[in-house]
């Protein structure tokens, strides 16, 4: 059997993103309704387990057939934000490593514990850095970001406009208030902005 991840850049894999929001969630309204998504546009189950992350160290998992994404109960039922997020990087493997599920059986959790011990870790580490990338694009659209990042410039320009650089403790406070909006931890916020170079891009906004 054959593993082998597809070479991907983040910004082709953004590209997956956006595709598959144009398909099933054009409107962008915030926040993405993943779960939804996931079981009436895709039509998978989505199937908590007890303890599937404190024994085995898994927050998620998708089955080999690829119609049920597995999910550890305690996030399931605790901690949104990493749920959502865990959704979509299920489905970053859904959508875009369809070839490499083809042939595989596993069928409990102890199986797939096995089958991705005996994966080369080069590929284990794109197959997941690339669904990683996925999640943080599909649940934070560029488009929707950006426009998040200047209403929060705007409505605090009479407290940071005698800024003449805005430094990072600015976009560190910028993640946090906009995690809410986007239902994800404020880390997938911090990333997506340094990601899309909005550092950059804004700093002089005030000026």
């Amino acid at each position: 059997m054959t593993f082998k991840a597809p070479y991907l850049t983040y910004r082709d894999v953004g590209k997956y993103a956006e595709d598959f929001l144009t398909k099933y969630h054009p409107a962008l309204e915030l926040p993405i309704p993943i779960e939804w998504i996931i079981e009436f546009n895709l039509g998978l189950n989505i199937v908590p387990i007890p303890y599937l992350y404190k024994t085995f160290k898994q927050s998620g998992f998708l089955s080999a057939n690829r119609k049920i994404i597995f999910i550890d109960e305690y996030q399931y039922d605790n901690f949104v934000e990493k749920y959502r997020f865990t959704l979509a990087h299920e489905i970053g493997h859904f959508v875009m490593h369809e070839s490499m599920y083809e042939g595989l059986s596993f069928d409990s959790v102890q199986e797939y514990i096995k089958f991705m011990h005996l994966l080369p870790q080069s590929e284990l580490y794109w197959y997941e850095t690339q669904s990683d990338w996925f999640a943080e694009q599909l649940l934070v659209p560029t488009t929707q970001l950006e426009k998040s990042c200047i209403d929060l410039l705007e409505s605090n320009r009479s407290q940071f406009s005698e800024i003449q650089s805005l430094s990072y403790e600015f976009w560190s406070y910028a993640s946090n208030e906009l995690s809410d909006y986007f239902e994800v931890n404020p880390i997938v916020i911090d990333i997506r902005i340094q990601r899309e170079n909005f550092v950059e891009k804004f700093k002089n906004f005030y000026q």
